[in-house]
């Protein structure tokens, strides 16, 4: 049985507040890139598979050290993980501003980055989680889900009037000056201890001296081995709908200008419309979640509504049709990862979905960062046709459909053996 202590029962609203605003900077960070993308090309004229890189190599490390750094959070505490975290963030900016010119130097500040940001991705859904009730779960959720278009939505409205004057240092300035303001709240909550889990205490020893598990923690109750190749398919699944997201953010900017005309900041004003749309729909889902339809039928319907939106792309000529399929994607791209995060919590229970089942799919997650703008650049490489990368993204939507069925198989199956069915 697992231990109820695990998730508090009435819901922790800093904590909540908190976890979710760590996801909002690291989404920032991820996404600061594509506004400024078409004016950097022009400064410093970028391979096109390094320009790719800029937002990929934020896979590499996450890669790296996601499922490490979620154990090592749960045991320890997040305080000293977060301190470090800030410091790479900040030291990747300041390289990044000092040597733009060499795309080498800026995809090296972009892993430093990717680092830092990759550790408060990792305790975003483990403090958003822990710290909501039983109650307010669903729409802790669907809440967790914003945080990539709210940190595009951020970094679109600062690069906007930026690149109308061909400037994006106020775009890493800006990512600068919130790293510091989070840095300074992580540090209030470690002196309030109003969250648990930030402070660096040992957190298990001390819970197994006094019978309080922390908020970080499912020790008590470990996943089994079924839940973790769960837990892999579900992140497969992460990683096939991660590589069309970002395979559209990264490049959508520069698809208007260069195949539709728009100038830098015409084309950042485009990308406003899926993003502020996927942001409604992504508190749509919660709510959609919480009336008790299944996140597989969800997911699945959201899936097949992406693959519309990315079959659209090379019928978008004329106006009405080009925002219709910006609105289907922005639909689609809002309902589906308020799916894809609830999967964790519905596969071994929302107390146990601690920062160790979460670094798993975030595992996913980040190989789909790494393949999806690559792919994209590297088929428009192949092919120089910007819509065959669409119909390489209806494929891989097509895949990803395949596998959350397979995934509801699988779910079933665990729900039997729980129940000895």
């Amino acid at each position: 049985m697992s231990n109820p202590a695990t998730q508090t029962a009435e819901t922790n609203w800093t904590g909540v507040a908190y976890g979710i605003v760590l996801g909002f900077v690291a989404a920032y960070f991820q996404f600061k890139v594509p506004p400024v993308l078409p004016v950097m090309f022009d400064l410093y004229a970028y391979n096109t598979i390094v320009a790719g890189g800029f937002m990929s190599i934020f896979a590499v490390a996450g890669m790296l050290i996601s499922v490490r750094v979620g154990r090592a959070i749960r045991r320890d505490g997040a305080q000293r993980y977060l301190m470090a975290a800030f410091a790479l963030m900040l030291g990747g900016t300041a390289l990044g501003l000092a040597f733009p010119e060499s795309g080498t130097v800026m995809l090296t500040s972009r892993l430093i980055e990717g680092f830092g940001a990759a550790v408060l991705a990792v305790c975003m859904p483990a403090f958003a989680n822990m710290s909501a009730g039983p109650g307010h779960l669903p729409i802790v959720i669907a809440a967790q889900a914003t945080w990539i278009p709210v940190g595009q939505l951020v970094a679109n409205l600062v690069a906007q009037p930026a690149v109308a004057q061909s400037f994006w240092q106020p775009v890493w300035w800006f990512g600068a000056a919130a790293t510091i303001a989070v840095a300074l709240w992580t540090m209030w909550i470690v002196r309030r201890g109003s969250v648990p889990g930030v402070a660096h205490t040992r957190t298990v020893e001390k819970a197994e001296n006094s019978g309080v598990k922390s908020a970080t923690s499912t020790s008590d109750d470990p996943l089994k081995p079924r839940e973790i190749r769960a837990l892999w398919v579900a992140a497969v699944l992460f990683f096939l709908w991660q590589a069309q997201f970002m395979g559209y953010f990264t490049w959508l900017p520069v698809y208007l200008v260069d195949a539709r005309a728009f100038s830098a900041d015409g084309a950042v004003l485009i990308n406003q419309i899926p993003v502020v749309v996927l942001l409604v729909f992504s508190l749509v889902g919660g709510m959609i979640l919480k009336t008790g339809v299944g996140v597989i039928k969800l997911l699945t319907f959201a899936l097949a509504l992406q693959g519309v939106g990315w079959a659209m792309i090379p019928f978008a000529g004329s106006s009405a049709v080009g925002l219709a399929s910006l609105v289907v994607w922005g639909i689609a791209a809002g309902l589906t990862p308020t799916s894809l995060w609830a999967l964790p919590s519905t596969l071994v229970g929302g107390h146990r979905a601690g920062t160790d089942a979460f670094a798993v799919v975030l595992t996913g997650r980040y190989l789909g960062i790494l393949a999806g703008p690559l792919i994209a650049a590297g088929v428009f490489e192949w092919t120089g046709d910007w819509i065959t990368v669409a119909w390489t993204f209806v494929l891989i939507a097509a895949a990803t459909i395949a596998g959350t069925l397979y995934l509801g198989v699988r779910i079933r199956a665990l729900r039997a053996q729980e129940t000895g069915v």
